[in-house]
């Protein structure tokens, strides 16, 4: 049963230099990143030691010793693949202690040895937390970080954040210390500790925070809130060439490639049928699709933070850029592309949508496909977890067509998703849960019904 409170709570020996974390950062075969946010120290150490052994390797970081908070990232390499590891976090020299265990493992390496490993991750959007004097007026928007204790209990491998994962408000993207602030707020709520803790983190963002609301290439802070999200998060890249922060990484036989639907995107208020627009640009839209090509993961999904496949909205999605989704899945389909599945935020309402690509006939997304591609594609909207539940009850998206039956959430929420199986029978296993981790919804893929079937 879990303890909220008891799970928690830091010590007070903690609180006078532990802003935020520790964060498990990206994770490979033989390095991880540790994530720390700190103030009033001079040197701050990570301890580490294989489960069982008696003997700790130490990294030690120097840090600015002022009331500002300061941003640690930890890259320990040298590790031994497919290991767990535990560690500590010693401040000045002396050891913090946490109400959780502090624990990693690595990757591993599995190829031309045994079958894909199992994994499990978790995945969400829309993370807000209260904060009165920035807050509009009126009844409070979050509603309350308690869920993150449950995900944090869930034993998966790894997060991924849709987007939205913080929520910049008008006082805060008006300036770089404002933007700053919302930053450290959001990160050092106490609810989140143990989930930062307790697995790998992945993220993308959304408007919320990249800047204002539905913000696009023209935010006059995007390098600012570049660097911060950099600063914020463990992925391992961010973007090419110091542009956006899409990337894509790989877990056992699945590859997720992280896009960035900000950076470069115009305004969705443009009449598509006179204007050019994009949503990803030429540089991401390119690295997409050699990626996918390139790929030869089982599982390949496509995470961004608007939704992909649905038709029925007249919110920001893909559905604002109709010709950039027509050829994304144009190439998909024209290159025979296997196991893709998108993955999106946003909505403030959970939902799978589920399309099947026609034969030789005009679809509704915008584009004839040529009889290439004959599975269903899948697109898995999970939000909110903390903020505000949409109004999509009393719109014409309460019955949209492409939803799969039964998996409408409309309150807070995450889910889940298992990869599992024997080769060529592996299973895509997703799972709502509430705001008390009880299951809502479920739903299992197999993996032969995302293979292309020639006619």
């Amino acid at each position: 049963m879990l303890t909220i409170l008891a799970a928690l709570v830091f010590i007070s020996s903690n609180a006078q230099s532990i802003v935020s974390g520790p964060m498990l950062g990206y994770a490979e075969h033989t390095e991880n990143l540790i994530w720390l946010q700190v103030k009033d120290v001079q040197q701050v150490s990570v301890k580490y030691t294989e489960q069982g052994k008696s003997e700790w390797n130490e990294l030690a970081l120097s840090a600015t010793n002022s009331k500002e908070a300061q941003i640690l990232k930890f890259v320990l390499t040298g590790l031994r693949m497919g290991t767990n590891y535990e560690y500590k976090i010693l401040l000045d020299g002396k050891e913090m202690t946490f109400n959780y265990p502090l624990t990693f493992k690595t990757k591993k390496l599995w190829e031309w040895r045994t079958e894909a490993p199992d994994f499990s991750f978790l995945l969400g959007s829309c993370n807000y937390v209260n904060d009165t004097a920035f807050d509009r007026p009126g009844k409070p928007y979050g509603q309350g970080t308690n869920i993150l204790n449950y995900m944090a209990e869930s034993g998966a491998d790894f997060m991924v954040w849709l987007g939205d994962n913080t929520y910049t408000r008008e006082a805060d993207f008006s300036s770089e210390s404002g933007m700053r602030y919302r930053y450290q707020h959001t990160r050092s709520d106490k609810n989140l500790q143990k989930l930062l803790a307790s697995m790998n983190h992945y993220a993308t963002w959304d408007d919320h925070d990249y800047g204002d609301n539905d913000a696009n290439k023209h935010f006059w802070f995007k390098d600012i809130s570049r660097k911060l999200f950099i600063d914020y998060w463990g992925n391992k890249i961010a973007g090419q060439n110091g542009e956006g922060i899409y990337h894509n990484f790989k877990w056992s036989d699945a590859e997720f490639f992280m896009l960035d639907d900000r950076w470069f995107r115009d305004e969705s208020e443009l009449d598509e049928k006179i204007n050019l627009k994009t949503q990803l640009g030429t540089k991401q839209l390119d690295w997409l699709k050699q990626s996918l090509a390139h790929s030869s993961a089982v599982f390949k999904f496509i995470v961004v933070g608007g939704q992909f496949l649905n038709t029925e909205t007249d919110k920001e999605s893909f559905n604002l850029y109709i010709k950039e989704r027509a050829e994304i899945l144009k190439f998909i389909t024209n290159n025979k592309i296997n196991g893709v599945v998108f993955l999106s935020g946003d909505r403030h309402h959970t939902e799978l949508l589920k399309y099947n690509i026609k034969y030789d006939d005009k679809d509704v997304v915008g584009f004839k496909t040529t009889g290439i591609l004959n599975y269903p594609l899948y697109d898995l909207t999970s939000s909110p977890i903390s903020a505000g539940i949409s109004n999509i009850l009393k719109t014409k998206e309460a019955t949209n067509p492409l939803r799969v039956e039964n998996t409408l959430m409309v309150d807070n929420n995450y889910c889940g998703i298992k990869i599992s199986g024997k080769k060529g029978q592996r299973l895509l296993t997703i799972s709502c849960y509430d705001k008390t981790g009880i299951v809502k919804w479920g739903y299992t893929i197999n993996e032969n019904e995302l293979k292309v079937k020639l006619k």
